[in-house]
């Protein structure tokens, strides 16, 4: 092709035709600037294509992601629940003075349990660190996607705090008052000091905020999970 332009330019040249040339010339221009344009718009649409295929394989991961966490925090909310039942029956005890209630004992046990989120943040983490979070082009969506996994910043500041109760509360109270070889003779002991009381007020209260960030995650995590359903969606 390149040898053809370049003989039929000769060839005007040495017939003396400039203004045949001239206009050859332009037009020989614009093709290839035309050329250039459309492997610019092929270019253009094959990386649009590659960023679309890997937005799309990020929705996959982030909405399996949003599985595993949404599975993760509604085990922890049943269990929170089930602790704060157990520890309501520990506290009427005490309100009535039942110190002699051998549930008194069995029951305190949920006093030390703890529970803590460990959530899954792989793909959200690659997101941030590789850039690649600008492939979801809008910014709400972008904010919704960070806002959620924010959700899990209050419930790792709450466990850790009531961590630290707990602790201080098995070293303080626990190993200083309490048979663990015969809870139940000592139980009438240690169900009447205020320690012991206000352990249980404590535990009671930072257990339902725990319930209260969990369900402000689990509801965001919902949302997500809605809203890439519908991107998935617009794009097949």
């Amino acid at each position: 092709m390149i040898k053809f332009f370049r003989k039929n330019r000769l060839k005007m040249l040495s017939e003396n035709k400039f203004a045949n040339y001239f206009a050859y010339a332009t037009g020989e221009i614009i093709l290839v600037i035309v050329g250039i344009l459309i492997a610019l718009a092929i270019n253009e649409h094959s990386n649009s294509e590659k960023k679309l295929e890997l937005r799309n394989a990020y929705l996959f991961q982030l909405n399996d992601e949003a599985d595993r966490n949404l599975k993760k925090l509604t085990t922890l909310d049943e269990e929170s629940a089930m602790m704060l039942k157990e520890l309501d029956t520990v506290f009427k005890i005490l309100l009535y003075k039942d110190y002699g209630n051998p549930r008194l004992s069995t029951k305190s046990f949920y006093l030390i349990m703890s529970k803590k989120f460990y959530p899954v943040m792989i793909t959200y983490e690659n997101l941030k660190f590789s850039g690649d979070l600008k492939l979801f082009n809008d910014l709400n969506l972008r904010n919704a996607i960070s806002e959620t996994y924010e959700t899990f910043s209050p419930i790792e500041k709450l466990e850790s705090s009531e961590q630290q109760a707990i602790e201080g509360y098995y070293e303080n109270f626990l190993m200083r008052n309490v048979k663990f070889r015969d809870m139940g003779m000592s139980s009438e002991t240690y169900g009447k000091d205020i320690y012991f009381e206000n352990m249980v007020l404590t535990r009671i209260t930072t257990i339902a905020q725990n319930r209260e960030a969990y369900s402000n995650a689990i509801e965001s995590l919902k949302d997500l999970k809605n809203t890439y359903a519908e991107l998935r969606n617009t794009s097949e």
